[in-house]
């Protein structure tokens, strides 16, 4: 049975995913106060208190402080930066570090493709998401990149902005196991809509 992590473990696709696959996979979902991703010491603990290695880790933490620059509260935004990017790669070196061959799987947005006004902070961590996860994979390692439009979660609590394309858990879910089950290639970047999908946009 395949042993996965999914960081950010208590959100809504988080535990969409576990319900609906933990007969099949060993699915580990850690709150933060077992896994901090933006702590590096929490996240080398975490890891070295495995019996046994991931064979998969998705590195689906996030946060979002919608404001404008200038209006932003400068330790919230850089919180976004900490908990988008630096936990990806926190967690992805303590991944590989214990099994070279753990397949890597980054949520990112399709927010990476953009530069919204009040969301700088989240387009500039998720940009460098997806820029890590293909870093990664020119390394060597089996690192991929979804880039997912408006899910329905309580994610989009944050904000109050209208959309008519909201995807629910099940519509990520579908990709994520594509990958892992490898229907792509290393370095590949799935960019998911509602009613759209892009390989490598």
């Amino acid at each position: 049975m395949l042993k996965i992590l999914i960081t950010g473990g208590g959100g809504d696709w988080a535990q969409s995913f576990k319900q609906s696959h933990q007969d099949t996979y060993d699915i580990h979902t850690p709150s933060r106060g077992e896994l901090d991703v933006t702590s590096e010491p929490s996240v080398i603990a975490y890891f070295e208190r495995q019996t046994t290695p991931f064979d998969v880790v998705i590195n689906n933490a996030g946060c979002i402080h919608p404001k404008r620059i200038l209006e932003s509260d400068s330790g919230a935004w850089v919180n976004d930066i900490n908990v988008n990017l630096i936990g990806s790669f926190y967690v992805s070196k303590a991944a590989l570090q214990s099994n070279r061959k753990t397949k890597l799987i980054h949520i990112s947005s399709t927010a990476a493709y953009n530069a919204y006004a009040d969301w700088s902070s989240y387009c500039a961590s998720k940009a460098g998401v997806k820029t890590l996860a293909l870093s990664l994979a020119n390394d060597g390692f089996d690192s991929y990149c979804l880039c997912p439009g408006a899910i329905d979660t309580k994610f989009r609590d944050k904000f109050d902005i209208a959309n008519n394309n909201v995807m629910s858990c099940a519509d990520l879910t579908i990709h994520v196991l594509d990958v892992i089950k490898g229907k792509y290639q290393r370095g590949d970047v799935l960019f998911i809509r509602s009613n759209e999908f892009t390989l490598n946009p």
